[in-house]
């Protein structure tokens, strides 16, 4: 069975949230905006990258692309840091 991957930014948010443990939320609220971008980019920037953008989702490319955003690690970062403000501004 194929893993689902998301199609647009939202689903990036829905399956960070619904797969990241209720410790690493909690880690990450204690953090800065710049600190999780820091900390994030080479470990969950990384896998992001490698299995939702690298590895035939041709869909979020899409929507990256769409919305102007062309380079692989731009579209991590604007999924890592959505996250991060959703999570900050959510009751998770």
């Amino acid at each position: 069975m194929k893993k689902q991957k998301p199609k647009n930014l939202t689903e990036c948010i829905q399956m960070l949230d619904k797969n990241l443990k209720k410790q690493d939320k909690e880690y990450i609220k204690t953090l800065t905006e710049d600190e999780f971008f820091m900390e994030s980019h080479f470990t969950l920037g990384m896998g992001i990258r490698n299995e939702w953008l690298r590895s035939g989702n041709p869909e979020l490319v899409k929507f990256f692309l769409d919305q102007g955003v062309k380079h692989l690690d731009d579209m991590s970062a604007m999924i890592l840091t959505s996250y991060y403000r959703y999570l900050i501004n959510s009751n998770n």
